[in-house]
């Protein structure tokens, strides 16, 4: 485990003489939340910005790694010249990404543009961020160094694997695994068809626009952070993914930010391509049964805890998401078709 940047006074102002921000002004505080890396609010001469400490798993001796983490920061900021509103990291010596011994760092300007809770999203929100995803769909931009994310379709036989182990383990849920193990069998043999169809059309985009990655300041106005899952998909597998985020899909499903999105997407000159709605709603689904096998796996381990206890917990979110998916497919395609040109 990597040591926390706030204990790392040579770190620190290396980061300051790097940035050219003046000498640090008092301790480095935590920013609360954030999934895998550590946020910190610094405070120097010349101003507050935010420091992302990349997580001590990722292995910043990988160039590969560190070229695409670049390259996402670059993609944001090449959006932000074309008007998104979009948060990059600064920028030295020709790089944003920066390693002190091993870590990676990115610098951010300080904001207090805050994200909007679930339960507080509204309908001009759902309206502001299918117009920002039409807008960048439209942009086409390009960022050579953004590589391509590979994907790997899990396999029948994997399935069948974890969900046996996940019994003899004894994991939260393995019952309904294994009830339902037909039903998630013909969605993994979809899977890999759907990417191969969704790839036909492809443009850069964020990747990962849920509430928690736009934040809002005062006057309502979106900020778009967090770009580490930037890169080239089909723009009707994101618009779906993220409308159907919006409406609560994997909590308490409401179909109405799922229609404003959509909705509003056009309304902004954004494509709903009819033919890609079948694809992208098994690609969809395909992705949560990838990600439920990966916690699957996290769950059924025997060393650390704390991994067994959050793989738990996603495996029921993403039961949850894909039982709500099921009981409103026909629903959600027959709106989605209502929009699609």
């Amino acid at each position: 485990m990597s040591r926390p940047l706030a204990d790392n006074a040579e770190h620190i102002e290396q980061l300051c003489t790097l940035f050219d921000l003046g000498a640090a002004l008092g301790p480095l505080m935590r920013v609360p939340g954030g999934f895998h890396h550590c946020m910190w609010r610094l405070e120097t001469q010349s101003g507050r910005f935010a420091v992302k400490q990349l997580a001590s798993d990722m292995d910043m001796a990988n160039p590969d790694i560190v070229t695409q983490l670049n390259a996402t920061e670059v993609t944001a900021c090449e959006f932000a010249t074309r008007g998104v509103p979009a948060l990059y990291a600064l920028r030295a010596d020709g790089t944003h990404l920066h390693l002190l011994d091993g870590v990676g760092y990115l610098v951010y300007p300080w904001t207090d543009a805050r994200a909007c809770h679930r339960n507080g999203i509204e309908e001009r929100h759902a309206a502001i961020v299918a117009g920002t995803l039409a807008h960048m769909h439209s942009s086409d931009i390009k960022v050579p160094e953004l590589g391509d994310v590979p994907s790997f379709p899990v396999t029948a036989e994997r399935v069948v694997e974890l969900v046996k182990l996940a019994r003899q383990r004894n994991v939260r849920y393995s019952d309904i695994l294994e009830a339902r193990l037909e039903d998630i069998l013909r969605i993994v043999a979809l899977h890999a068809p759907a990417l191969e169809r969704l790839a036909e059309r492809q443009v850069i985009s964020h990747g990962d626009l849920d509430h928690k990655n736009i934040l809002w300041d005062e006057a309502g106005a979106p900020l778009l952070i967090d770009w580490e899952s930037a890169r080239r998909l089909n723009p009707t597998y994101e618009l779906l993914l993220e409308a159907l985020d919006w409406g609560g899909i994997t909590a308490h499903f409401d179909a109405r930010p799922f229609t404003t999105i959509l909705r509003a997407y056009v309304d902004a000159g954004g494509v709903i391509a009819e033919d890609m709605i079948p694809a992208s709603s098994d690609a969809i689904q395909g992705a949560w049964i990838s990600w439920l096998l990966y916690n699957v796996g996290r769950a059924v381990g025997l060393k650390d805890t704390r991994q067994r206890a959050i793989g738990s917990s996603q495996v029921d979110l993403v039961l949850s998401a894909l039982l709500r998916m099921e009981k409103q497919k026909d629903r959600l395609t027959e709106i989605a078709l209502q929009y699609a040109s």
